[in-house]
């Protein structure tokens, strides 16, 4: 299983497949997204700056449309999949920059026929 990110309310418009883990959003795509997917058990919480910092958001279901502060704003994102347990300082202390942080890029969800 897996979170799925996109650039568009509805689950709809580009969209980035994410397993668990630490990532960063490509700053060329960086604040755009709008809905996240969430499988049962999973929780996902975004945040504001690439570096997982500033205002945050934990989404423990599927959201059709981000409300408030974080809706196209959030810059970075922690997946946890159903038994992990981690908490911020874990996150802090065991991943940094260039030290298993992921970059992740949209893909163009759109077909043409």
């Amino acid at each position: 299983m897996s979170v799925t990110v996109y650039s568009d309310v509805d689950f709809k418009g580009k969209s980035a497949t994410l397993g668990a883990g630490r990532h960063k959003l490509d700053p060329s795509m960086n604040d755009c997204i709008s809905s996240v997917r969430v499988p049962a058990g999973w929780k996902v919480t975004l945040y504001e700056h690439v570096d997982f910092d500033g205002r945050r958001v934990t989404l423990e279901a599927d959201t059709a449309k981000l409300e408030g502060a974080l809706h196209d704003q959030a810059s970075s994102l922690v997946i946890t999949e159903p038994g992990q347990q981690y908490s911020e300082s874990t996150y802090t202390n065991y991943f940094g920059p260039d030290n298993g942080d992921d970059w992740f890029y949209f893909e163009d969800s759109t077909t043409s026929s």
